[in-house]
């Protein structure tokens, strides 16, 4: 017993001298951070006193100078992620541009940039590049596509779904505008980091309406059945309700749910005549809108092949929102390289728990206020900042924790 406690007293000495000497983490010296305003803004305009947020090993905040610099001082070495975004009105963002642009003087322009898993384990000055997009009324907010298990506890697929909310303060009008899915074959076929102005699209759907029969009033949403508009707590325990969707992806008006109106495939690169959400992810979901005629817009095959899907060339300039959902690795981290989104439409992205899904895991976009019971969602074209992963997906409920 007295061997025993010498033994235990000792052991817990070295401890405590080993703890003593271990060397806190040697910090970086100092560096500098540039941010460059958007390409088309003239020699004058400078990011000029705004907050930059640095999170990672640690947590810091900046604010730039008249110039767009920031002077860090030191930081505890590691992987960062570098974000800052800016609101102006369209009006402001016009006088800052070397040639005057087709955009309204009231509409809201976010200036942003998001730097993600930045490496900084010595100083290192970086230049980051800021882009500019004009936030449109309608925007993704949740998308639900890994699925569940049935009442028989087999894979169950059937109920997965996009919505779509208003998050101005104005009706709008989704008719004609188009909800698309990019190119997911692997390995990339069209990856936006060696396509930096086109996305290539294995489907697209087309909402219906001449102009004003669809209105989504402020703070709404409406639900894109992906497969199947019907209750599917009658076949699983753990799912949703899609029986009051307002559109159901189908071939046929009045086939599948008859009471839900048909949002029409307008493009396919396969047989499959539903919104093909893959369970475990590599979904690059987006919404566009076009008055061109898309049918006339080039369809390609995979490079080096001549025949197989054909993909839907577009300009990026067209899309109006975009979420990027990544596949989850096995073992490593998402590989960013698959991206089919440019930053300028999402600079980040988002990743279920599991590799192949079936968890019933939906991501949902944050809360960023609530004025008079009013939900106003948050926005950076940054899904790795604006969604987290939800496990009780749930069509129109925003008053959740994780959310909020």
């Amino acid at each position: 017993m007295i061997k025993k406690t010498i033994y235990t007293a000792l052991s817990v000495l070295i401890a405590v001298l080993a703890g003593c000497t271990r060397e806190a983490p040697q910090e970086t010296d100092s560096f500098m951070l540039t941010f460059l305003m958007p390409e088309e803004c003239n020699g004058n305009a400078f990011y000029s006193n705004q907050k930059v947020q640095m999170t990672g090993a640690a947590e810091y905040e900046f604010e730039t100078d008249i110039c767009g610099m920031v002077k860090v001082e030191s930081v505890i070495p590691g992987i960062y992620d570098i974000v800052t975004k800016m609101e102006i009105t369209g009006a402001q963002y016009k006088a800052l541009l070397k040639e005057d642009a087709p955009v309204e003087d009231n509409a809201r322009v976010l200036v942003s940039a998001s730097m993600m898993n930045t490496k900084i384990f010595s100083a290192k000055d970086l230049e980051i590049q800021l882009n500019a997009s004009v936030l449109r009324s309608l925007m993704i907010s949740k998308v639900y596509y890994s699925g569940t298990r049935d009442k028989m506890d087999r894979t169950y697929t059937t109920d997965s779904y996009v919505e779509i909310f208003n998050n101005s303060d104005e009706v709008a009008y989704i008719d004609g505008m188009y909800l698309a899915l990019a190119e997911s074959v692997s390995p990339a076929a069209y990856p936006a980091k060696d396509n930096p102005d086109s996305i290539y699209a294995r489907q697209v759907c087309r909402f219906p309406g001449g102009g004003h029969d669809h209105p989504v009033a402020p703070g709404e949403s409406i639900i894109v059945a992906a497969r199947s508009a019907r209750n599917h707590l009658e076949s699983a325990p753990v799912t949703v309700d899609l029986s009051n969707a307002d559109f159901e992806v189908k071939l046929i008006e009045g086939s599948g749910n008859p009471d839900v109106p048909m949002l029409p495939l307008v493009h396919n690169s396969t047989n499959i005549q539903y919104l093909n959400l893959i369970n475990g992810g590599l979904n690059a979901v987006y919404l566009f809108q076009t008055d061109e005629d898309v049918a006339e817009w080039p369809q390609v095959y995979q490079r080096g092949k001549t025949s197989g899907e054909l993909f839907l060339r577009m300009h990026k300039s067209v899309v109006v929102d975009g979420v990027e959902c990544l596949k989850k690795p096995a073992q490593t981290a998402p590989d960013v390289n698959t991206k089919r989104l440019q930053e300028s439409i999402d600079a980040g992205y988002v990743v279920i728990s599991s590799v192949n899904g079936y968890t019933h895991e939906s991501v949902d976009r944050k809360v960023s206020r609530v004025e008079n019971g009013r939900y106003y969602l948050q926005d950076t074209n940054n899904s790795s900042a604006d969604f987290v992963v939800c496990t009780d997906p749930t069509p129109r409920k925003y008053d959740k924790e994780g959310l909020l």
